[in-house]
């Protein structure tokens, strides 16, 4: 198999809201996300440094490290283990960052930088179970392909991460080589890329080239300098990682700024949660001052969003303040304010959607 080419129809951008073009970096337009799958086209893309050119055919993937028997294999040998697939919702840990104030550091992301798809692959395990992993081994590293120099760093990298052993090892961790039954694309990790489903989108790592497992704690940028709470403002000189998603509810329709005709109207929208599934929304048409229960129109999944719906009467002509906001089967539920921190992370404050009703 060849390198995989970039087609003409991998991105749609009249669905994709361009944040920045070096790297790429664009974000889905909710009106377009019209059902629980996710285009391939459509989905939120997040890259950090330059985008690779991987040729499947003389690709291999390495694990190393803490392990007794040290593994390559190709992407025709990967592909022939037993495969598993599962629906997961991928959001961006900046997901929301324009709605703080004052603004944090980071790329200026709305709410679009999350999608949810079909991911099909070979539990991560399974590659780990055959490597024998040494009882020395307390995380496991994944390496992307991807490098470049970081103006934060002030230094030239890859994308590295690493994991710790119970979500290394859960069955539900994947090394994906398909999205929605098809191939991954260049933009979103091909030949390989990690899902960890209910984690934020950076625990995903693209392009995978390598698997180390590791008997230290793994101290790279994108694991200790980014992707942590900090609170400087507050005086705490603390970091807390990331790992699993808030609960977050948003609304797909109407879109912000629409003019309304008085009547019968039906608000949309989609929300989720990594640590539980979601087991209520409610909708406000009054700013918040009161809440009525929604209907859910999509099944309830370990890891992805639910879609839901709410019939509107609007009545009223003027300016209407549209909210949203879930519940999660672990009692967690949206804040009204954001929770600031200085790099802009995990904002899943209550949407506030201006419409005009005419």
């Amino acid at each position: 198999m060849s390198a995989h080419p970039l087609a003409a129809n991998e991105i749609d951008f009249s669905r994709l809201r361009l944040v920045s073009h070096e790297p790429l970096n664009a974000e889905t337009i909710l009106t377009h996300q019209m059902g629980v799958i996710t285009p391939t086209a459509a989905f939120y893309v997040r890259n950090h440094l330059t985008l690779p050119t991987i040729d499947a055919s003389a690709w291999k993937l390495s694990i190393e490290g803490e392990v007794k028997k040290p593994l390559e294999l190709t992407y025709d040998a990967l592909r022939a283990l037993p495969e598993r697939s599962l629906l997961a919702t991928l959001e961006c840990a900046g997901n929301g960052r324009a709605y703080l104030h004052p603004p944090a550091e980071g790329e200026d992301w709305h709410y679009g930088a999350v999608g949810t798809a079909e991911w099909t692959g070979v539990p991560l395990r399974r590659v780990l179970e055959q490597a024998e992993l040494l009882p020395s081994a307390c995380e496991v590293m994944i390496e992307g392909a991807d490098d470049g120099y970081h103006p934060k760093a002030g230094k030239r990298f890859s994308f590295v991460r690493s994991l710790p052993l119970e979500q290394a090892l859960h069955p539900d961790t994947l090394l994906a080589y398909a999205m929605n039954g098809e191939p991954l694309t260049a933009q979103h990790g091909f030949p390989l890329r990690l899902i960890v489903p209910g984690w934020y989108g950076m625990a995903s790592v693209k392009w995978i080239r390598r698997i180390t497992g590791l008997a230290q704690r793994f101290q790279g940028f994108f694991q200790v300098d980014q992707y942590v709470m900090t609170h400087p403002e507050r005086g705490e000189a603390g970091k807390t990682p990331l790992t699993t998603m808030r609960v977050r509810s948003v609304i797909t329709t109407p879109a912000e700024g629409a003019t309304l005709p008085r009547g019968r109207q039906v608000i949309r929208g989609l929300a989720w949660s990594g640590e539980a599934s979601v087991s209520r929304v409610e909708v406000s048409m009054d700013n918040g001052a009161t809440w009525e229960r929604a209907r859910f129109t999509s099944e309830a999944l370990r890891y992805a969003w639910r879609a839901w719906e709410y019939q509107w009467d609007a009545a009223a002509p003027g300016p209407t303040t549209l909210q949203s906001r879930a519940f999660d089967e672990a009692g967690n539920t949206q804040p009204v304010t954001p929770e600031w921190n200085r790099l802009g992370y995990a904002n899943n404050a209550i949407q506030r959607l201006q419409v005009t009703v005419s």
